[in-house]
């Protein structure tokens, strides 16, 4: 019986709840390994693996982690490159019973070398030639692995199958520990319903230390379908991706609200030719009206809006958009799935009236183990639930119900936000700035799909390009702000907190470093001109495009406009490569030169 006040997901998750209480990640792909041993399981770049070979070198990997002395239980980062490796890998671990630790190489090494740290990592499974941390046994996946027979013990459901690091407030990231029981959980709610099969074909598309991942990932491999896993490189240019899918015949796409305008922004996306079936979004607030254009060339696909926190294990509500929605505007995020719960409770824990907004808390199935370590913060956030024997996560987030007993998502209640499918504590980024001798204060703010903006009271002679390098050498780059003003103070409401109406319009100008000017050339004009538009700020020379102001977005936008122009078609991978005004440039020369 539901309390009062709490919204549940309407299919009995009952029929699953023997597979939840005995099944693992790991028992869910071996049951496929068994039905289709032959069936392709993975694909990368040419390569492929069937589901007995994945099976096969995973668990050759996973007796060579046993032999390092990894137990159940204990803790392994993984930080490799997207490709095969990276999911047998991932696998292997789990295998032996411990929890999967990510530890992105693009990552910077200060905030691996924290994750690891904090961890407490046994063995790290690393790329040829790179190095582990001090005190951390590396495995290199390019060495000969054990063959002996496998002894390891395996996961039990109640085992920790992966940590992901989410923002943290105090400006240290902390990690989620994620059991198995949650993840099976979430698939035996939604496979049946959403029509997943051996036939389908997914992406891996997002980082594996951002947790969309662990539902394309083990989402696919659970249920027989082939994973295609899309290189760094094409994740970034819309246009390759959008060839990729329809290429491999992609039928399940995962996508946040933001890779997902980039997506059909593609020049290629009018001429159709895509195989999807399943559209999921989640990560981030969808605004509807984007989605268009996809109804109008693609009505008969289903599209699913999905709202989720990582401590919730990756989806919590769902709701199936159509047409009609695109017109409506509607931001609903419809109910929970099966065995999740959702209630809306106000400042005194009471249920808020229909329609009235109220804090989320989630209860269910979903609900993960807590924080690593974070005894006071756990206390704060994963609280007994008072009708039951287990626990409720108090989200932070902002919702009301619709009379129709759906969810509408408001926002947050605190300094948090998300920002391209990533939640960022802005209390993180506002440390890192601090931490630089040269900023007195700073304040963060998010400004919705625009990204962040930072403002710093500093010296006018410092130069805002090498802040940004200080921030990219702690921070990924999700958390880097897309704009930096300089300020001579912070503004004060009259309680001494800041006054966040009263800050100026962001990023319009701030003093940038050059040590180079621009030859007065047609082809160098109008590529800085193209910058400046995108950027909104003066450029020199010698600016890097990701450090005065630009991100992914930016740069597909940048490929897009350069194109358009009639200056050069470069690719996503080239502009990375080329990220300075003055490389860029000579880039653009030397292609209207082969042409």
């Amino acid at each position: 019986m539901l309390a009062k006040g709490e919204i549940a997901g309407s299919a009995g998750i009952s029929e699953g709840r023997d597979a939840i209480l005995t099944s693992t990640i790991v028992s869910r792909f071996e049951r496929q390994v068994s039905t289709f041993p032959g069936h392709t399981a993975l694909t990368s770049d040419g390569s492929r693996l069937t589901y007995a070979q994945l099976h096969e070198r995973s668990s050759n990997l996973a007796q060579a982690i046993f032999e390092a002395g990894v137990r159940r239980g204990d803790r392994v980062g993984v930080s490799l490159r997207r490709g095969p490796e990276l999911v047998i890998a991932l696998l292997a671990v789990m295998k032996t019973g411990a929890a999967y630790v990510p530890l992105d190489p693009e990552y910077p090494l200060e905030r691996t070398r924290f994750i690891a740290e904090d961890s407490k990592i046994k063995v790290m499974v690393t790329q040829s030639g790179t190095s582990g941390f001090a005190g951390v046994r590396a495995i290199d996946m390019g060495s000969r692995l054990s063959m002996n027979e496998p002894t390891f013990e395996g996961p039990a459901p109640e085992d920790v199958a992966y940590i992901i690091y989410t923002s943290g407030s105090t400006g240290k990231p902390k990690g989620v520990l994620v059991p198995h029981r949650s993840v099976v959980a979430l698939f035996e709610a939604v496979e049946r319903n959403f029509g997943f099969s051996d036939d389908d074909v997914w992406t891996l598309f997002h980082s594996f230390a951002f947790d969309f991942s662990v539902w394309e990932m083990w989402g696919c491999l659970s249920t027989g379908g082939r994973l295609v896993v899309v290189p760094y490189w094409t994740t970034r240019d819309p246009a390759e991706f959008h060839a990729l899918l329809v290429r491999e015949r992609v039928t399940v796409l995962s996508q946040t609200p933001s890779a997902f305008t980039q997506l059909i922004a593609a020049p290629a996306f009018p001429g159709g030719g895509l195989s999807v079936r399943l559209l999921v979004f989640g990560g981030e607030a969808l605004d509807v009206r984007a989605l268009r254009s996809w109804f109008a060339r693609y009505p008969e696909v289903r599209v699913e809006n999905m709202y989720g926190i990582t401590e919730t294990t990756v989806h919590v509500t769902t709701r199936t958009l159509t047409s009609v929605d695109v017109e409506s505007g509607t931001r609903s995020v419809g109910v929970p799935l099966p065995g999740w719960t959702v209630r809306l409770l106000g400042p005194d824990g009471k249920r808020v009236p229909v329609g009235e907004p109220g804090e989320i808390y989630v209860g269910g199935a979903g609900v993960t183990l807590g924080y690593l370590d974070r005894p006071e913060l756990n206390e704060q956030r994963f609280l007994p639930d008072p009708d039951g024997n287990g626990t409720i996560y108090r989200s932070g987030d902002l919702a009301r119900e619709l009379p129709g007993g759906e969810i509408e998502y408001l926002g947050r209640l605190d300094d948090q936000v998300k920002v391209r499918g990533h939640r960022i504590e802005l209390g993180e980024i506002r440390a890192a700035l601090t931490e630089n001798p040269a900023v007195r204060a700073a304040v963060v703010v998010g400004n919705g799909s625009r990204g962040l903006d930072a403002y710093v009271v500093t010296s006018e002679s410092y130069g805002m390009a090498k802040l940004r390098r200080h921030l990219s050498e702690r921070l990924p780059a999700y958390l880097v702000p897309d704009t930096i003003t300089v300020i001579p103070e912070l503004p004060l409401t009259v309680n001494g907190k800041v006054d966040i109406s009263r800050l100026p319009a962001p990023g319009k100008k701030f003093p940038i470093e050059s040590s180079a000017g621009l030859p007065a050339e047609p082809i160098s004009i109008q590529v800085a001109a193209i910058w400046e538009e995108i950027l909104g700020v003066p450029v020199a020379a010698d600016d890097n495009f990701f450090e005065v102001g630009g991100n992914s977005l930016a740069a597909a936008r940048l490929a897009v406009e350069l194109a358009r122009s009639g200056l050069a078609d470069i690719t996503m991978r080239e502009l990375y490569l080329h990220a300075s005004l003055k490389t860029m440039t000579e880039l653009v020369r030397s292609k209207q030169k082969d042409d």
